[in-house]
């Protein structure tokens, strides 16, 4: 990648990939279905956290996917949620709270940030408020 300076991101082209997408967008669903059976704890929160965010990173990705993209470099993950934010979507709290979401996982996996059960109840809130929605509107971008 000629003129791509170590560490950034970017989008590049590629064949769309909708049975990739619908693979990532059904295996999103049934782990966040297992997550949200998980007892908010101490000890379970960290995994809570970062499950629910790698669900909503899932469906980024595959609507790049969808849509023939890929996110490439150091922070390609932000460019899968910021995909998200392109949607059109009525939830009961904006999607941009998925910034938060990436903050509180980036400082459990890198800063050793233990979450407190108000963090974990936080996120589950999030991932209640702006799943479902978010996994409906990817659907349709893939046209099931």
């Amino acid at each position: 990648f000629r003129g791509w300076a170590r560490g950034q991101t970017m989008i590049r082209k590629r064949m769309p990939d909708k049975a990739k997408a619908r693979s990532m967008i059904e295996a999103a669903e049934l782990e966040i279905n297992f997550i949200r059976r998980l007892e908010p704890t101490r000890e379970s929160g960290a995994t809570i956290i970062r499950g629910i965010y790698e669900n909503f990173r899932m469906l980024g990705d595959a609507l790049l996917l969808i849509n023939g993209k890929e996110a490439i470099g150091q922070d390609h993950h932000t460019q899968m949620i910021n995909e998200l934010f392109k949607l059109k979507v009525n939830t009961s709290r904006p999607i941009q709270v998925l910034n938060n979401l990436k903050a509180i996982r980036n400082n459990i996996n890198y800063r050793g940030y233990i979450p407190t059960i108000q963090d974990v109840e936080d996120v589950l809130s999030i991932a209640d408020a702006c799943f479902k929605p978010i996994l409906e509107a990817v659907r349709k971008e893939l046209g099931d």
